[in-house]
């Protein structure tokens, strides 16, 4: 690993216990929801992305933030050896249960920086709704120092696109009464979808100014999802914004968040896209 990678440091917010939580870590508190309830990816993403970095079923390939796995699943079963680093603990079980069948799957428990075992060794490196969690100095050197001559990396997430319900403005309401620092999210649909992945103005040009990589190849699909009042509850239980709420106005919030869903009929349809980029190591 390149020297000098310093630990990940959060942007904590919202709870009174910020200084002993960190919003980035709060994941493993509810980490069995978040494997229920937190949606995977379409198949056509692993296949764009095997056809666009032509890595065969023998290289290694390693998940940055792997979280319960979601991400791994597909490659594992594809006959690929993957490695997951993941610095929660509860997480990092959760993927090894669900993995164990497995031989080709193991977990490193450590953050980004931390992680040298498969030092330029990996054929790629891929990072599933966890790369804006990584420290935003340091994880492409990170990510280059890990993958072999001519190793990809490749970030993607799901984001909820933006939608309108019939119940948005007693939504709008609830939340103005209640958090009315989230005014400002981008969805008044408040779903897990993608917070900010990047640090520049777009995902390529975070790319190209770190120097690291060549072009950029992208990839974004659409599809849609019903989601019911409970499913959208259990889905802001997992969201590390919700989570750094105090407990008692976090129970609150959701329980007239439930509400006012159910009141609309019980669920809604939701569209979302996954977006995906993905470069070629260029040093």
């Amino acid at each position: 690993m390149a020297a000098g990678c310093p630990g990940h440091a959060a942007n904590v917010r919202m709870s009174k216990s910020s200084s002993e939580r960190q919003q980035s870590k709060v994941f493993g508190e509810v980490a069995e929801i978040y494997h229920r309830v937190r949606p995977g990816y379409p198949e056509d993403l692993y296949d764009w992305i095997l056809e666009t970095s032509r890595v065969d079923d023998g290289e290694l390939l390693i998940d940055v933030g792997c979280g319960t796995g979601k991400a791994s699943i597909p490659f594992v079963r594809r006959g690929f050896t993957v490695v997951g680093i993941e610095p929660d603990p509860m997480m990092a079980r959760i993927a090894s249960r669900e993995l164990n069948e497995f031989d080709t799957f193991s977990i490193e428990q450590c953050t980004l920086d931390d992680f040298g075992n498969a030092s330029s060794e990996a054929g790629l490196m891929y990072a599933g709704q966890s790369w804006h969690w990584m420290n935003p100095d340091t994880r492409f050197e990170c990510a280059a120092s890990a993958l072999r001559p001519d190793g990809w990396l490749c970030v993607f997430w799901n984001r909820p696109e933006e939608m309108h319900h019939s119940f948005d403005l007693e939504m709008d309401a609830v939340y103005e009464e209640l958090a009315p620092q989230f005014n400002d999210d981008s969805f008044k649909v408040r779903l897990p979808g993608s917070k900010s992945v990047i640090s520049a103005d777009s995902p390529i040009e975070e790319f190209d100014l770190s120097r690291f990589f060549g072009d950029v190849h992208t990839f974004e699909a659409s599809w849609e999802q019903t989601i019911s009042s409970e499913e959208h509850v259990q889905n802001l239980l997992t969201q590390s914004d919700h989570r750094m709420l105090e407990e008692e106005l976090r129970t609150e919030l959701l329980g007239r968040v439930g509400e006012v869903i159910n009141n609309a009929g019980g669920g809604y349809k939701q569209l979302f896209t996954t977006h995906a980029y993905a470069a070629k190591l260029s040093v």
